[in-house]
């Protein structure tokens, strides 16, 4: 089977993995009327999930970088689903949560070792072969709501059993494919060699300047999705609708800039795409919230996602070349750590929205996103160089 076609089955594992992450929170209005948890109880739920999956995540890639173990991702995409399946057939509050934790370690299985297959097939393409697979969790992100409302509208809090099926479907293709995967492995290993580059050292300085910028990549996103429905109706004085509409644009046009952002990369550089998508960032968001024309607000809020989305894959696949020794422990970082970072700031964000407005969170959210910019700075003046069959020479 092509590489292609195998980057593409593991996006697909993406989705069906992340179908889980996006649906839980919207499981949450379902579990409060069945169960009467307190709103506090419920949001636990999600950050039982959240945790267990952020602070294992790592773990589980150090342990795949000692060892190919492609079939992490069948198991994955299993326990992420079968936990949220059970979900709504448990009623104690204990395995509530030890459902939502199981979840957890499933999606925390399947991202470093997918992570680093993904690295592993692009061969040459790696901003394209991130980008295939980072827009798998997009789309499984902005799925799982849907899902997740139509199964319990339809058949009540039973309804969580209708993901076990993708999830039993996907594992087992994957699992059907485990041996061309470790031949991507053994492929990756001889593909070093002959370029010369399979013993080269971890840079870790590198590793940590664009991982701060993928902090602070985290905490913008995190906070756009949570402020701009609530940023148009209360700021822009829009109706719900609207705002939901707005929020389905800046997705939309985010998994637009997700694919096609590493592809572009690949061509001018990673370092060149971070530089330019993140010193964008900051001005289109200013501009943003200082405008009250709407037609331009959302030509700003469509360009900021475009600017944010479009550096993804590069951060991510640069992050993962400063690591060439442990894929998996740079994946399990940039692709679940990292990802928490947004969700423990967005309630700060909030809380000055509350004493101060929600212009207050968006300043701060501003702020941030030049943060972004500063630090990109840093991370493009870092030089690395790796030996190569052409020249001798390679940059990143």
């Amino acid at each position: 089977m092509k590489s292609h076609i195998h980057s593409y089955l593991i996006m697909l594992g993406h989705i069906c993995t992340d179908i889980n992450q996006g649906a839980l929170p919207a499981m949450l209005p379902f579990l409060i009327v069945t169960y009467d948890l307190s709103y506090a109880s419920a949001a636990a739920i999600v950050l039982a999930s959240s945790i267990v999956s952020s602070v294992i995540q790592p773990l589980f890639g150090a342990l795949g970088d000692k060892l190919d173990r492609p079939w992490f991702m069948s198991l994955g995409i299993l326990l992420a689903g079968g936990g949220l399946a059970l979900l709504g057939f448990v009623q104690e509050y204990w395995l509530m949560l030890l459902c939502a934790g199981v979840s957890g370690i499933g999606v925390a299985l399947f991202h470093p070792e997918g992570g680093k297959l993904a690295n592993y097939v692009a061969g040459e393409k790696k901003g394209a072969g991130i980008s295939n697979f980072s827009v798998g969790g997009n789309l499984g992100f902005a799925t799982g709501p849907v899902l997740a409302t139509f199964a319990l509208g339809v058949w009540g809090i039973n309804g969580t059993l209708l993901f076990i099926f993708p999830t039993v479907i996907m594992a087992a293709v994957l699992l059907s494919q485990n041996r061309h995967y470790e031949h991507f492995g053994h492929l990756e290993s001889e593909r070093r060699k002959v370029a010369g580059t399979h013993d080269l050292n971890d840079d870790w300085s590198g590793f940590v300047k664009v991982t701060i910028v993928n902090f602070f990549r985290s905490i913008v996103g995190s906070g756009l999705i949570i402020f701009i429905p609530l940023y148009w109706i209360n700021v822009l004085g829009q109706a719900p609708e609207y705002s939901a509409l707005m929020l389905t644009l800046y997705s939309g046009a985010g998994a637009v800039a997700t694919f096609f952002g590493g592809r572009i990369a690949d061509r001018i550089g990673f370092k060149k795409m971070i530089l330019i998508s993140f010193c964008a960032l900051g001005p289109f968001l200013l501009l943003f919230v200082i405008t009250s024309n709407l037609i331009m607000a959302t030509i700003l809020i469509v360009l900021t996602s475009l600017a944010i989305s479009a550096a993804y894959s590069p951060i991510v696949a640069l992050g993962q070349s400063y690591l060439p020794n442990r894929l998996g422990l740079a994946s399990g970082i940039s692709l679940g750590v990292v990802v928490s970072v947004g969700g423990i700031t967005s309630p700060i964000i909030g809380a000055a929205g509350d004493a101060f407005g929600l212009t207050a969170s968006m300043v701060i959210i501003v702020i941030v996103a030049f943060g972004a910019g500063l630090s990109s700075l840093l991370v493009v003046r870092h030089r690395r160089n790796v030996a190569s069959k052409h020249d001798g020479t390679k940059r990143i």
